[in-house]
Order: C-alpha cells, then sequence, then structure tokens
C-alpha cells in the first residue's frame, strides 16, 4: 500500500542499505524482492535507489570508509534536522555527521542514540522518502534492539519525539515500546538485553514485507543467505530472521 500519508515527528520514512560489494548487493535484493534499481551516479558516490513497481523503497550506496560495517540504516522523520541535532547532543547522542543539504532532495544528519544504536534523520524537500510500505516486497516494520532499554525509550522520546506506547506482553517476560498504537504504530524498540547481553551492539532492524515467508526464504536460500532459526508465526505475521551474503541482518514478515 502507499506510505502512510503526513509522517509525525520520529517516523521511519527512509532505509537505505550500506553495502560492502555495491554490484553483488544490488543483485541479491533485485532478485529476491524483484525490485529495480537506479543509480545516482559517481557524482553522489554511486548511492542509487532501489524501486517497487517504478517508486523509491530504499536506497544503497558503497561503504563509505573501510571501517564502516554493512547494513540497513534507518531514517527518522523530522522537520527540522538542525533542531534535532541540538537534541541529540542535548540527550546523550552523538552527532556522527552534522546536519547536510542532498542538492533538490532534503537534509539528512548521521547520529547514534546513547546505547550505540546507529540511527539517521531526514528533512523531506524533494524526497519525502519510500513511498511503499507494509506490501510484499516493501519495508514493512522498523525495531531497534537494545540492551538499555529505559534510556532507549526516554531518548527517542525526546529527541525524535515518539508517541510512546507500552505493548501489552500478555503476561511474557519482554518488554516492547511502539511510537503511536496498534494499526497506527510506526516503529517499536524491544528490550533486547537477553538477545544481546551487556557487551551486545544495539541496533536497528527492518523488516520487508512478503506474501509468503516460507517461500521467500526458499528463494533466500538460493541466494545465499544465512538463516537463524525457522520461520515462527506471531500476532502480528509470520517471521523469520536472515543474514545476506555479505552479513546484513534483516527480517522477512507476511503482509
Amino acid at each position: 500500500m502507499p506510505a502512510r500519508g503526513d509522517l509525525p515527528e520520529g517516523a521511519p520514512a527512509w532505509i537505505d542499505l550500506a553495502a560492502a560489494d555495491l554490484d553483488a548487493s544490488i543483485t541479491f535484493y533485485t532478485s529476491l524482492f524483484d525490485w529495480e534499481h537506479t543509480s545516482y551516479g559517481e557524482e553522489f558516490g554511486g548511492y542509487g535507489q532501489f524501486l517497487l513497481d517504478g517508486e523509491p523503497v530504499a536506497g544503497v550506496g558503497p561503504l563509505q570508509d573501510p571501517s564502516q560495517a554493512p547494513g540497513w540504516g534507518v531514517y527518522l522523520w523530522t522537520t527540522d534536522a538542525d533542531a534535532t541535532a541540538a537534541r541529540v547532543t542535548e540527550q546523550g547522542g552523538t552527532v556522527l555527521l552534522p546536519p547536510d543539504d542532498v542538492p533538490g532532495q532534503g537534509r539528512f544528519l548521521m547520529t547514534a542514540d546513547p546505547t550505540g544504536a546507529p540511527v539517521a534523520f531526514w528533512q523531506a524537500g524533494g524526497h519525502s522518502g519510500f513511498t511503499r510500505v507494509a506490501e510484499a516486497g516493501a519495508p514493512a516494520w522498523f525495531e531497534l534492539w537494545t540492551n538499555d532499554f529505559d534510556r532507549a525509550v526516554a531518548y527517542y522520546r525526546d529527541v525524535a519525539g515518539w508517541d510512546a506506547h507500552d505493548l501489552p506482553s500478555d503476561g511474557q517476560a519482554w518488554r516492547y515500546v511502539t511510537h503511536g498504537q496498534g494499526d497506527g504504530a510506526y516503529a517499536g524498540i524491544y528490550d533486547a538485553a537477553a538477545d544481546l547481553g551487556p557487551q551486545g551492539a544495539p541496533s536497528w532492524v527492518v523488516y520487508f514485507g512478503t506474501a509468503d515467508v516460507d517461500a521467500s526464504l526458499v528463494r533466500a536460500r538460493a541466494l545465499g543467505v544465512t538463516v537463524h532459526g525457522e520461520p515462527q508465526d506471531t500476532p502480528y505475521g509470520r517471521v523469520v530472521g536472515v543474514r545476506d551474503p555479505s552479513g546484513t541482518w534483516f527480517q522477512l514478515v507476511s503482509v
């Protein structure tokens, strides 16, 4: 379906892949999701877009330096990147790259939250972000895995303007907060302390929609993914986690 109307502050607006092998990653994701790829050319450092039926769903570009790890990055919506940068510093986050313009497209800000998870912000100009969401082949959910849950929730509330709501645990020993409620939620924060351990690296995880998780997993295996466990049925859809051939983690979820 089309991306949901006007986004509130702090809602995911864009994702992009920092690729260790750009050509191989383009081949992998276009084969897995039937995406098209278009490049902005060398003027933009080889950065480009993945398209679903001609509409942008994600960006992709090469690693910016040898120390950068490949992975999917999440951009949260902001109406004022400079004001957001000030709040990042005030609330204990780190500005990795200060607000900068992408000519004709918008203004971006690269940061790390206080728990160490990289997260970017996007102030739209000519580019309003992905235009398809929660359908097969499109980004479907965005989730911070953190081992410092309380601090992360407070930070995204105060810096990104999250309307934070606790998800009922139904008696289970887990904690989860969403930005918005129910079907109107935009993203979540998961208390992943048991998964990550005290020394684990918090990160944002992107879920991609599929009409058939098991069929997509067959295709993904043929393309060289590493699968973590078996698909699981949840109240929010059938889910499985995989790593692409370069080691980049993402989830497949039924939509």
